[in-house]
């Protein structure tokens, strides 16, 4: 799954997006109840700040690579195909412990938006094409321009506005889709002119602590102060959580830039490891995330331990690791099935044939 020359740093940001998402689903999906306010329920809100920078970050990458990169219609067939391979593994599980049955709509587990985010991602792959096509046609001042006026509309504006409603998500018929798009061509920006105010090391350190300093302090103020920030509107203490709030932005930026500065001698194990990324996703957050969590791990419980933070990463870490090698085993498989028909010259000839009549058709409409 090639997106362009993948560099080390990029893929160890992979890596560390993928780990954020882990512990973010560790503390988001574990049915705790929080009785009172305290470290604990503090370090909670704190984990939920993660999730939303992972999935930013893996988009920034995805349109980093992507906007000079070949549109290949075999890369969206191997991701559909990678999401049915867990689907159906993790569904077949799921009914001989008895947590599920099966049904007709199980059939259509990207259509239905099973995976959100696997869904969206494929979407976006889809059309990025002409992402291409639009950002290739546009100047400097155009771009600029245009990511202006998306982030006014989607970001800035519901970082506001959000207080009232209690979410920075919602406002002018927003979706995650329109913001993986947003935050596609935010990393195609990057690829193509850079942003000259944070090439400094020093300037983007002071922003990522700042912002997430904030985001945490946030936190605090919105549960002391509770009685004045209900009748507003605002009661989620992790209001800042969301992917399109302007810290949230900051901070996945310049994490992203950091990452891209960032000087990795080669290693081969980084993009094994990388590439196992999406598969991880697709194990740990599917139809067993409950049973992952809370029977196997008991992270429901784990919130009254003094160890509660390496309750978090340990856990995470196993679920990375075990998910990764699962699916090195699927890779292997998929090597010697799904690849090589992919690769064979009948599959060559029905993929251009595909591309010729769609564009023709395209051309007529």
């Amino acid at each position: 799954m090639e997106m362009g020359k993948r560099k080390n740093n990029i893929e160890l940001l992979r890596i560390f997006a993928m780990f954020l998402i882990i512990t973010f689903h560790y503390v988001y999906k574990s049915g705790y109840v929080m009785e009172s306010f305290g470290i604990s329920s503090i370090l909670v809100k704190t984990f939920y700040f993660f999730g939303e920078l992972g999935v930013n970050l893996f988009i920034f990458i995805t349109g980093y690579f992507m906007v000079q990169s070949k549109y290949k219609l075999k890369k969206v067939i191997y991701l559909i195909l990678e999401v049915y391979f867990y689907y159906f593994i993790c569904y077949f599980i799921a009914i001989r412990l008895g947590l599920s049955v099966f049904q007709f709509r199980n059939l259509f587990p990207i259509f239905s938006n099973y995976y959100w985010f696997a869904s969206a991602y494929i979407l976006l792959y889809f059309l990025s094409f002409y992402l291409n096509i639009c950002i290739s046609h546009m100047d400097k001042r155009t771009y600029q321009n245009l990511l202006f006026l998306l982030l006014m509309i989607f970001s800035f504006i519901p970082t506001i506005l959000g207080f009232f409603k209690n979410t920075t998500e919602g406002f002018f018929y927003y979706s995650r889709f329109i913001w993986f798009v947003i935050l596609y061509l935010i990393g195609a920006y990057i690829r193509i002119y850079g942003i000259k105010i944070l090439e400094k090391k020093k300037t983007r350190g002071i922003i990522i602590f700042v912002t997430f300093f904030f985001m945490v302090l946030s936190i605090f103020l919105l549960s002391f102060f509770k009685p004045f920030f209900a009748p507003i509107g605002t009661t989620e203490e992790a209001y800042f959580w969301t992917p399109n709030n302007v810290l949230m932005l900051l901070l996945s930026i310049c994490i992203f830039l950091s990452f891209l500065h960032l000087k990795i001698k080669d290693n081969k194990w980084i993009f094994r490891i990388a590439s196992t990324t999406f598969g991880i996703y697709l194990i740990h957050d599917g139809i067993l995330q409950g049973y992952i969590w809370q029977t196997i791990f008991h992270s429901s419980t784990s919130i009254h331990s003094k160890w509660f933070i390496l309750y978090i990463l340990f856990s995470s870490a196993l679920i990375f690791v075990v998910g990764a090698f699962i699916d090195f085993i699927r890779q292997f498989i998929f090597e010697y099935t799904v690849c090589k028909v992919m690769e064979s010259k009948l599959a060559y000839k029905i993929d251009k044939k595909i591309k010729n009549v769609y564009f023709q058709l395209l051309d007529k409409v």
